[in-house]
């Protein structure tokens, strides 16, 4: 008896935990149960109906319908039992199938707005994360009339709702029907196939905001879309952003091109996006540009150089500093010796400064830098490029156009204020100034900002201000004359920089006329496809030192005063070729390379300017093997050392200045 009783509860118990479960869930499985409690409960109905009476017809009619109840006969039992059907069937038909509809609405609700509704959906645009730069973004395809009636998914694993809110507040309401929001994990394969992530026509992989591994999630993601973009029937563009430099350079030793399968990978650095955005394409918002370091052009008459003074050796320091340093090479250096100078500033900077002279070893062995202590000057040193790396000369400071200085002060301190002011006044003589404030501290970068040394306010010196949340109360101070000198930069709700496309493009030409072995003058016919086809069957390494070249184009224009009626003479050609080498000097100990000695440079040049075939063959491909296997480049040396094998490339760019640049 007991084993009985312990089954029933046992089967009882198995029931309710079934039915629990399944009006939890909702949908279908709560359908389920209605039709089950029915049959159970309509069979008992129609096999004890003959006891009382009453036509299997009749059970079924009660059930369906209770208001027949009023038809019942007199008889008690007859009645008694009807009114037991009619009971049920109100129970079981129609409160329970009331429930059922509603509750499967208000789970479908709630789904939709918590981001579970995924749809059918091809040639879609697929965002994955919400990360700062997303509205951006939204506002930049849409630009793009083609984007306007295409939909646009993002996944997140933020609050679906929240995200859904923010945007469609920022969207033009007839954009955002086709603007959808699900919620769920950026590397799991399920989601991404439930997005029909291999029927998409881009991927934006901008990963959430504030996350600490962020990089590592967007690379695994990467992972996962290229192996669920395996079916897909057509390639796919996508753009992936990672924070750190460090995450970018990882891929410069990747000897493989870094897309995989049906994707067509770019990788973008958030920093370094940014810093192009205000130093390269300088798109502020409203019509307003940010002004170049360069002002007008620096010509190779001019006595005047670029100074650009960072302070905070902060990740968006390094940024800002190496941006500049890739685009600030200017012909008066041959003429006249100078060169652009980047300073750092902050208190207590010799860990930091340790640091980047680490990270950037090849680059800091070659170059000129500083170590300045305004508070004890005895602590004051300065370091000349290895000399068994360069030739002698009267300034001692090698065949790099780029200098250095470390300031260890806090930006109030009285000696940094007087090293300010000192700059100021040489502003528009000798020097190009241009100041930077990058601290981590929003707030602080804005009160730094207001309490400059006031030459700085009087002769409006260009001022960056890193305003990461948000430019609100700098354009405050802006309306006054005083303070319309100040640009805020880096708000991450701009971080997208709507020209980087362009620039990519003219990347594009760049890389098609070294394809050519520098000798071509136009680009071919069906340029986009021709193009992109073997842009993404290049290292990336190379990508990036295409987009580097393109950056420094609207440099070179300014310098030569160039506009597509001028015809180049020989002089500026070669004058630019010179400046393009300095950049790609600079470009190649940024991402690692190192030079080869003098001794050896010009042994090599002996070899390869002799007749000697079979010796010239040998060393080509040891000099190959070192540039692919240990990332040592022969090149990296003053033009004049360059053999005209290698200075066609640097005047080829020149030449086709006008192609390349058109938009």
């Amino acid at each position: 008896m007991n084993v009985i009783v312990k089954m029933i509860k046992a089967v009882w118990t198995c029931l309710r935990k079934s039915f629990d479960k399944a009006f939890y869930k909702g949908k279908g499985s709560q359908f389920v149960w209605l039709i089950f409690l029915l049959i159970i409960g309509g069979g008992i109905g129609l096999i004890i109906s003959s006891c009382f009476n009453v036509k299997g017809w009749r059970v079924i009619e009660l059930l369906l319908d209770p208001g027949s109840f009023c038809g019942s006969s007199t008889n008690n039992g007859n009645v008694i039992f009807q009114l037991l059907m009619t009971l049920l069937g109100a129970v079981l038909f129609t409160s329970l199938l009331i429930g059922s509809v509603g509750n499967f609405l208000e789970r479908r609700i709630d789904r939709y707005r918590n981001g579970g509704v995924a749809y059918d959906v091809d040639d879609h645009i697929l965002i994955i994360g919400a990360g700062s730069m997303l509205v951006n973004l939204i506002k930049s395809l849409l630009e793009d009339e083609a984007n306007t009636k295409r939909d646009i998914v993002i996944l997140t694993s933020k609050d679906a709702e929240e995200v859904r809110a923010h945007v469609f507040s920022e969207i033009p309401k007839k954009y955002t029907r086709n603007i959808y929001v699900y919620y769920g994990s950026r590397v799991r394969k399920d989601t991404l196939n439930k997005l029909d992530a291999f029927q998409t026509k881009a991927v934006y992989l901008l990963g959430e905001d504030d996350e600490p591994a962020h990089d590592s999630i967007n690379m695994k993601c990467y992972e996962a879309l290229t192996e669920v973009c395996e079916r897909s029937q057509r390639t796919i563009e996508c753009y992936m952003v990672l924070e750190r430099l460090t995450s970018l350079q990882l891929f410069y030793y990747r000897q493989d091109n870094v897309s995989s399968g049906k994707l067509r990978l770019t990788v973008v650095n958030s920093l370094e996006n940014v810093a192009q955005r205000v130093l390269v394409s300088q798109s502020y918002r409203d019509g307003e540009m940010y002004p170049t370091l360069d002002r007008n052009g620096i010509h190779t008459d001019d006595d005047k150089f670029v100074h650009f003074i960072i302070v905070g050796m902060t990740p968006m320091g390094y940024a800002m500093a190496i941006t500049a340093a890739h685009v600030c090479h200017f012909p008066n250096f041959h003429s006249k010796g100078l060169r652009t100078k980047i300073t750092f500033v902050q208190a207590g900077i010799k860990q930091e400064m340790n640091f980047f002279l680490g990270r950037y070893s090849e680059l800091m062995k070659l170059s000129y830098w500083e170590y300045i202590n305004l508070e004890d000057p005895s602590q004051c040193n300065a370091s000349y490029p290895d000399a068994r790396y360069v030739s002698s000369s009267p300034d001692r400071k090698g065949f790099l156009d780029i200098e250095w200085e470390f300031i260890d002060g806090g930006i109030e301190a009285p000696e940094v204020r007087d090293y300010l002011e000192k700059c100021a006044e040489n502003n528009d003589k000798s020097e190009l100034l241009t100041i930077a404030l990058c601290g981590d501290s929003p707030e602080e970068n804005a009160s730094a900002a207001l309490f400059l040394p006031e030459i700085i306010n009087e002769k409006q010196i260009p001022l960056f201000v890193y305003q990461p949340g948000g430019d609100q109360m700098m354009r405050i101070v802006k309306y006054s004359p005083r303070y319309s000198h100040i640009y805020p930069f880096g708000m991450k709700t701009d971080a997208f920089d709507k020209q980087y496309h362009e620039r990519m493009k003219q990347a594009r030409r760049i890389m098609y006329l070294y394809s050519q072995d520098g000798t071509i003058k136009d680009m071919p016919e069906g340029e986009e496809e021709e193009l992109v086809e073997s842009w993404f069957n290049t290292q990336y390494v190379f990508q990036q030192s295409n987009m580097y070249a393109a950056n420094s184009i609207p440099f070179k224009m300014r310098s030569l005063s160039v506009h597509e009626n001028k015809d180049l003479s020989e002089e500026d050609i070669d004058l630019m070729a010179r400046t393009e080498h300095n950049r790609w000097n600079i470009e190649r100990l940024l991402m690692g390379f190192s030079p080869y000695p003098l001794s050896k440079r010009m042994a090599f040049k002996e070899v390869m300017s002799s007749n000697n075939h079979k010796a010239k063959e040998e060393l080509a491909e040891k000099l190959k093997e070192a540039k692919e296997r240990r990332f040592k480049h022969k090149d990296i040396a003053p033009y004049d050392e360059l053999l005209d094998g290698s200075k066609k490339y640097d005047r080829t760019i020149v030449k086709n200045i006008f192609n390349v640049s058109r938009i």
